[in-house]
């Protein structure tokens, strides 16, 4: 660990105070800390399940209560399938194709692979340095799986 940087932690939610010299403290605080997540990431399920049931007793999604405003998003939603076919029934039900064309938007998505950029450049040189020449690094979170034994 640098100079500059702490080398204890008090884990917010617990109060225990972490030494990041201790790898096995880490893991176990690491652990604690992901549990308590869980346990309040329910608790907001369940928070917002009953916010969601006064909104809809109310009749709107904006609720004016003492001391705060809650306006709630997501619910109910259409999702489309066969999207291709709707477009091809809306065609056939005289839809000019440029309206059926507003319907039904074409998406075009491309990604690279990096296993097959990594293949294509080791056969060619000058594909080496096309691919090398549109890759710009980033930095990745870390993260760490804790299995506690118990």
């Amino acid at each position: 660990m640098s100079d500059d940087v702490s080398t204890e932690l008090v884990v917010p939610g617990i109060g225990q105070v972490v030494s990041f010299n201790d790898a096995s403290e880490v893991a176990l605080a690491l652990d604690a800390i992901r549990d308590l997540k869980w346990q309040l990431d329910n608790a907001v399920t369940e928070l917002t399940r009953a916010l969601v049931f006064h909104s809809q007793q109310a009749g709107s999604k904006t609720l004016h209560l003492p001391g705060c405003e809650v306006v709630l998003s997501g619910g109910p939603a259409d999702e489309f399938r066969d999207i291709e076919e709707l477009y091809v029934e809306l065609v056939a039900a005289g839809m000019a194709e440029h309206r059926a064309g507003e319907v039904v938007v074409e998406t075009v998505t491309r990604r690279v692979s990096v296993r097959e950029a990594d293949r294509a450049g080791g056969a060619n040189p000058v594909y080496r340095q096309i691919i090398d020449s549109h890759k710009h690094p980033i930095e990745k979170e870390y993260r760490a799986k804790v299995v506690v034994k118990r």
